[in-house]
């Protein structure tokens, strides 16, 4: 018995020996295998970024920004442009085809508050409050620096006085021109309904006028035109949300649903290929809180 448990004692010792070299061997072959699979894999990284690079930058760059946007599709020629047709979108919704590369601005103004309960239309003159709207407004356009091209109104005492009070705010003053088509109005039957009939829309409606007015203003540039153009339009919130409508090709009937405040600021530009961006809609956040109205 104790010959025999001395010799087997080398033995053991040796199989402990080589199973602490197994192990080690192991922990160094995991090591080499787990660096070899970590470099691997960021040599790939690093091709695949830089091959996504390459391919980016070969691509216009487009910023969320809007105004960068127009800029920089304008920088465009028609070749380097893929315009995708889509169902949901007319790109010749004005008739018209791409001729140069100016874009059109338009600025709608909805006028101030004012004498809504008068007897008369030449009665339903602004408010006090309503003037003040205006003034706000008319500073806000002035801070804008740029240089508007026309200053529109429609044939409405209340439209006529909002568009002198903007004037006045202006460093560089412009004729007014007066449009009747511009004169407030229903254009179609509001959906859902909230008041308005189809029927008062026959009576008191005059759709065709309406529509006459938003093929004048809503278009993209003409040959005419060398550069671009920003126009100031005051006129009436019924008319004004027909045309965003329009304009958006949402369904015109949804033109009720949403509200202007007076004096507010709608700005919408049209691209030189009929694409549309509405910058802001509505906008009154420069008239102190006390002082707006709807």
């Amino acid at each position: 018995m104790y010959a025999t448990s001395k010799n087997t004692m080398p033995q053991r010792s040796l199989v402990s020996q080589m199973c602490v070299i197994c192990l080690h061997l192991t922990q160094r072959f995991l090591t080499l295998r787990f660096l070899f699979g970590l470099f691997t894999g960021i040599f790939f990284t690093i091709i695949v970024y830089h091959r996504n690079e390459s391919v980016v930058d070969k691509q216009p760059h487009f910023r969320a920004d809007q105004s960068k946007f127009e800029y920089e599709k304008n920088q465009l020629l028609p070749d380097d442009v893929s315009v995708k047709t889509s169902a949901g979108w007319n790109s010749s919704w004005d008739g018209l085809k791409r001729e140069i590369s100016a874009s059109r601005h338009l600025y709608l103004i909805r006028h101030g508050q004012y004498f809504d309960n008068a007897q008369s239309l030449s009665e339903m003159k602004l408010t006090i409050l309503g003037r003040e709207q205006l003034k706000y407004t008319g500073i806000r356009l002035n801070q804008m620096n740029i240089q508007f091209n026309r200053l529109i109104h429609s044939g409405m005492v209340r439209a006529l006085e909002s568009a002198t009070i903007i004037n006045e705010q202006l460093d560089q003053k412009l004729t007014l021109i007066q449009d009747a088509n511009l004169t407030e109005g229903l254009p179609v039957a509001p959906v859902p309904y909230a008041g308005i009939s189809q029927r008062d829309v026959d009576t008191y409606g005059d759709r065709a006028r309406i529509d006459a007015a938003f093929a004048t203003y809503f278009h993209r540039a003409r040959h005419n035109q060398p550069r671009e153009t920003h126009d100031i339009l005051v006129f009436h919130a019924n008319l004004m949300r027909y045309f965003i409508c329009k304009v958006m090709q949402f369904p015109t009937q949804a033109w009720l649903r949403m509200t202007l405040n007076h004096g507010s600021i709608t700005q919408i530009t049209i691209l030189s290929d009929g694409s549309i961006i509405m910058k802001s809609m509505g906008d009154s956040g420069f008239i102190p809180a006390n002082k707006v109205t709807f």
